[in-house]
């Protein structure tokens, strides 16, 4: 089993798509500030793609836009305006399921179950406290480049994908972005209406718990259960259902920058006690300890040879306490540490 172990390749979600549609809340944003044609060329895309009801994106290519849409328009809170204006319906059905649900809370479970029907690149998830329901946005390719501006607009869309924020009906406790802070951050306690913290662990909408029995004015319970039947269809009949294994990776993945990438909560969150969990992997010819090896060893790897991050912020997104832990790891996987590993491939490329 060792062996097996050693040789798996995680696979990455530099593939993962989103609807085309996604484009044009980003197109009518620039309309009238920058060339359009222009912003989608930088960036090798089609201007007519929104048109295209079943054409999809890289989603990579959707956050490069975002970023070239800032620097043509000038705005320096490009993101943050897309997100505060964007019509939810725009998501199509999870934008639909958000709306007709009942309260805020359940607005956000929506987004966390239903994200992947839209991409697979990034995901919502609540952890609740008896004070506090938090909200992490997370990109589970963190090899990628800063998006700053695709982040900024899903945290500010999934703010108000009720309509609350906007109707002030409510507001965020806080809110945490991973990125470092524009030069002026005035606009963002004015549109989030709270305060904001930058260079943060997480992605984060923290929420009084209170908050989210906050109600949702087009709430449509009968229309929400036959939006819900709709997304779990489409959920169930995916061409490839993932195996336990590709599930628990994927858990593993989303949880890692949280340093929560534990067996209970994997469990937890594919609806499996811990020890059947283990049984499971177990079965199919692994551990839930090998897996998480294996995803850290290989993202690892990956972001020295590919990324100009520094070892420490590797260290973090991995979940480990400290670089010295992540040396450590390193050393008894590949015989060198981070640092020489990553001389040595710069060497060869």
């Amino acid at each position: 089993m060792a062996n097996h172990v050693k040789d798996m390749t995680i696979r990455d979600t530099d593939g993962s798509t989103v609807p085309a549609a996604a484009l044009a809340n980003v197109l009518r944003a620039v309309e009238g500030c920058a060339p359009v044609q222009a912003v989608c060329s930088e960036v090798g895309l089609d201007v007519a793609l929104p048109r295209e009801p079943d054409a999809r994106v890289p989603y990579r290519q959707l956050a490069d836009l975002y970023e070239a849409a800032a620097r043509w328009t000038g705005d320096p809170w490009f993101g943050l305006h897309v997100g505060a204006s964007v019509d939810t319906r725009s998501f199509g059905l999870l934008g639909y399921l958000a709306l007709t649900t009942a309260t805020l809370e359940q607005v956000f479970e929506v987004l966390a179950r239903y994200l992947s029907l839209w991409t697979t690149s990034a995901g919502f998830q609540i952890d609740r406290s008896r004070t506090t329901i938090e909200v992490a946005w997370t990109y589970f390719d963190f090899t990628a480049p800063p998006r700053r501006h695709d982040c900024e607009m899903s945290m500010m869309a999934a703010a108000n994908a009720g309509g609350q924020l906007r109707a002030g009906r409510w507001r965020p406790r806080e809110v945490h972005f991973r990125h470092g802070p524009p030069d002026d951050t005035s606009e963002h306690v004015r549109l989030l209406r709270a305060p904001v913290r930058f260079g943060m662990p997480r992605n984060l909408i923290v929420c009084d718990a209170a908050s989210g029995a906050a109600p949702v004015a087009s709430a449509d319970p009968v229309l929400h259960e036959l939006l819900r039947d709709l997304a779990e269809q489409r959920l169930a009949g995916r061409a490839t259902q993932p195996s336990i294994l590709d599930a628990t990776v994927a858990e593993i993945v989303k949880l890692l920058p949280t340093g929560d990438a534990q067996l209970s909560r994997v469990a937890r969150s594919l609806g499996l006690g811990a020890r059947t969990l283990e049984r499971r992997l177990i079965a199919g010819g692994a551990t839930f300890r090998s897996l998480l090896t294996a995803v850290r060893r290989d993202r690892a790897m990956h972001a020295l040879a590919h990324s100009d991050l520094p070892i420490s912020e590797i260290a973090t997104r991995l979940g480990y306490g400290s670089p010295t832990e992540l040396h450590r790891a390193f050393r008894s996987w590949v015989g060198v540490g981070p640092a020489a590993y990553r001389r040595a491939h710069r060497t060869r490329s």
